[in-house]
């Protein structure tokens, strides 16, 4: 998605929804493709529990540039918000794309919801080195955040990729910053693959992108995470959420304090090997300090990549994280890695142990 800069890349934040039905295929039809691979479109509009998505349409354009202009939908997107004259342009240009005879043709399924309106896009692009693979990029109006309509739309549109087109892959990209789009893509089910960092120039900076792809044998069938699972991802998301600072607001670590077991030793590996070991006190009475002194007005740390093994009431937590802020009114991100332990007390899972390193390596 980043190679095409018109067109959206996963920018929007949802809360989960139930499984989507799509329409059925019984009078699906098959575009002619000039590499010789039709694709099977469905008869639209594809129905799912409470919305519709069909291709777009010229009289979308005010619809579309309603969410395409809006400064917070075009954050991570390689473009500025749109002009009204840039919206009516991509569209008519994706339009003429739409049968995607073409390998790198974009497809645009307009969203709509109960009510007929337009609330948002699902894009899907015909690979041009291998035809049978597909992107996924998604857009929409900050209206529907926390609804389960982006949501539901896109898993309606891997159906169709998935189940019409019969493509063998679908990859996703975002931000790494982006974690909203990335939540989306792993609760529909799509695996996280990799991170390609420093890899995208957008907006006058390097950018690091995470990339998801789902496959074709197995769509919908990822595990659901067992309760134990979301209690862990809960209290690591607490955990390093109480950091952020924005604007120089002031910060309270008592949200970090509360998911730590007052006994938890946290322990910090420098490049040199040099092992500092932190009791609870130690560790966040000087970040408290230091998040609310004058130098660093703007903070935020958050895992990229994860895995958690859960064995009893134990839980084993690997993370690659990234952080990036503003410090002496200078902008600056790093990396690096967690190794978190959390154990069960009573109904809460608190975290016992975190043990990190930071890449050396850190941008200004």
């Amino acid at each position: 998605m980043t190679d095409v800069p018109d067109l959206p890349q996963p920018a929007e934040p949802s809360a989960p929804a139930d499984e989507p039905t799509a329409a059925p295929a019984a009078d699906s039809t098959a575009a002619p493709a000039v590499d010789g691979t039709p694709v099977h479109h469905p008869p639209y509009p594809v129905r799912t529990k409470r919305l519709s998505l069909r291709p777009v349409r010229m009289d979308d354009v005010e619809a579309i540039h309603a969410h395409r202009s809006l400064p917070e939908v075009a954050l991570y997107l390689p473009h500025e918000p749109h002009t009204r004259e840039v919206t009516a342009e991509v569209v008519e240009r994706v339009i003429a794309g739409e049968s995607l005879a073409t390998p790198g043709d974009w497809f645009d399924l307009a969203v709509e919801d109960e009510s007929g309106r337009v609330v948002g896009e699902v894009l899907l692009r015909r690979e041009p080195d291998e035809p049978d693979t597909g992107q996924l990029g998604f857009a929409f109006h900050p209206d529907v955040h926390g609804t389960g309509i982006p949501t539901e739309a896109v898993a309606a549109a891997l159906d169709i990729a998935f189940d019409h087109f019969g493509w063998h892959r679908v990859m996703g990209i975002c931000d790494i910053r982006n974690r909203a789009s990335a939540a989306l893509m792993r609760r529909i089910g799509m695996r996280h693959e990799s991170v390609l960092r420093d890899a995208t120039f957008l907006k006058n900076e390097w950018c690091s992108d995470s990339v998801f792809a789902a496959l074709a044998r197995e769509w919908r069938r990822t595990p659901e995470r067992s309760a134990d699972e979301r209690a862990v991802d809960t209290a690591l998301t607490v955990f390093l959420a109480a950091f952020t600072r924005r604007s120089g607001e002031p910060v309270s670590l008592d949200a970090a304090r509360a998911v730590l077991a007052p006994e938890a030793v946290i322990a910090y590996v420098a490049q040199d090997g040099k092992v500092t070991r932190m009791d609870v006190d130690e560790f966040l009475a000087p970040r408290q300090e230091y998040l609310n002194g004058p130098e660093l007005t703007d903070f935020e740390e958050f895992e990229v990549q994860y895995s958690t093994v859960v064995a009893g009431d134990r839980a084993l937590r690997t993370s690659l994280y990234h952080k990036h802020g503003i410090r002496g009114g200078v902008s600056f991100s790093a990396w690096g890695r967690k190794h978190t332990q959390v154990k069960r007390v009573g109904d809460e899972w608190l975290i016992d142990s975190v043990t990190w390193t930071d890449d050396p390596e850190v941008r200004g």
